[in-house]
């Protein structure tokens, strides 16, 4: 079936929730309208002018990418004689949208971070730098005795109850239910105008404030009464941690300069510039895609060996061999570029789940700015 662009956008936003991104960042649609029907969806890391060519010539009708079109510019207006403007101008003359997930994806659990974690080999990851935590509400709601485990279940099936690593997580009581019904009520039970007791459990359950609407909606379709009773509380207790970075072990240690080897290969590198000894001996090892350089304290503060990240400038680099911590610069481009497949097969999947009648490419532009000359 035909597929709007809000709703893509809505799934997209369960992997990479708006609220994640920085405050300085600018991620979500940038261009377009989310009310138009999409067929073809062109996947790369920058809307630059020949993504655009691209996107143009296989007649996409929207641009996800990760990098952010308009991020530290100001937009006073939109000329095609202008960097910024010709490619917005382009952009709407050829009824192309273009949407992007940044340090939301970045932060999101399976995003940037997590991809550049495994392709480094890391095992035991954690995050690097919180960066937020899950509200959590509890609700309580009373419910007849002999529907305690439909309701139960369809609260639990749409993402309540999880502490930690434990799921189903629920507290009833048993307690005598009044409600006297008024004129214009159907009641499940008793009659209009009679004061009903009911013989009702009291379930109690935690939900992140991000599913809440959702635990809601199928607490009430699962619920006999036409209005069920049930309250709201807030909690002080967080629930996900969410963070920029990953830290964690290598599966067995190497030096550094096997391990620079080894990313070199892993993220098909020309070369790779690194920073220390290339005799340390290499376990823990810290990182943070595109660049980084201002998380490299906190690697070193929990006790990382060697921080990957991109863009490390001459001074930075002094600072991390005063640290003592080895560092290898595996680029922008290349440390984020790896997302861009992650991005396409999770549209693919989503596609197939919601019988979308879309085509999802993956931008064959080579966006690296740099060469190299030996």
């Amino acid at each position: 079936m035909a597929v709007l662009c809000k709703e893509i956008i809505k799934r997209i936003e369960t992997f990479a929730p708006k609220h994640l991104a920085e405050q300085w960042d600018n991620v979500g649609l940038t261009v377009g309208d989310k009310n138009k029907q999409i067929k073809k969806v062109l996947v790369a890391l920058d809307v630059i002018p020949p993504v655009i060519e691209e996107a143009i010539h296989i007649g996409a009708d929207l641009i996800v990418t990760h990098h952010p079109m308009i991020l530290f510019q100001k937009v006073k207006n939109i000329q095609a004689d202008t960097s910024l403007g010709k490619k917005i101008y382009d952009l709407i003359k050829n009824d192309i949208s273009a949407y992007c997930a940044h340090t939301n994806l970045d932060i999101a659990f399976g995003g940037t971070n997590d991809v550049l974690a495994k392709l480094a080999g890391l095992e035991n990851v954690e995050i690097l730098e919180q960066t937020d935590a899950e509200e959590l509400k509890k609700i309580v709601v009373y419910v007849p005795k002999e529907y305690q485990e439909i309701l139960r279940q369809s609260m639990c099936d749409a993402g309540a109850g999880f502490i930690g690593n434990y799921s189903n997580c629920t507290f009833s009581s048993d307690g005598i239910g009044t409600f006297l019904p008024l004129e214009g009520t159907k009641p499940f039970l008793g009659k209009q105008g009679n004061l009903e007791r009911a013989q009702e459990v009291r379930i109690e359950t935690i939900v992140p404030n991000s599913l809440l609407h959702t635990v809601l909606e199928a607490m009430k379709k699962a619920h006999p009464y036409e209005e069920p009773a049930y309250d709201i509380y807030t909690v002080e207790q967080k629930g996900k941690r969410y963070g920029i970075g990953r830290i964690g072990t290598l599966k067995e240690s190497m030096t550094f300069e096997q391990y620079s080897i080894f990313l070199k290969k892993q993220l098909a590198l020309d070369s790779i510039r690194i920073v220390g000894e290339r005799n340390k001996n290499i376990k823990k090892v810290a990182l943070c895609t595109g660049s980084g350089v201002e998380f490299m304290e906190q690697a070193h503060k929990m006790g990382a060996d060697a921080y990957l990240t991109g863009d490390i400038k001459f001074h930075e680099a002094q600072r991390a061999i005063e640290m003592g911590l080895c560092v290898a610069d595996v680029t922008h481009y290349a440390s984020e570029v790896i997302v861009v497949p992650i991005l396409k097969q999770f549209l693919q999947q989503k596609s197939k789940q919601y019988h979308w009648d879309i085509e999802v490419i993956q931008s064959s532009v080579n966006g690296q700015v740099f060469e190299h000359i030996s």
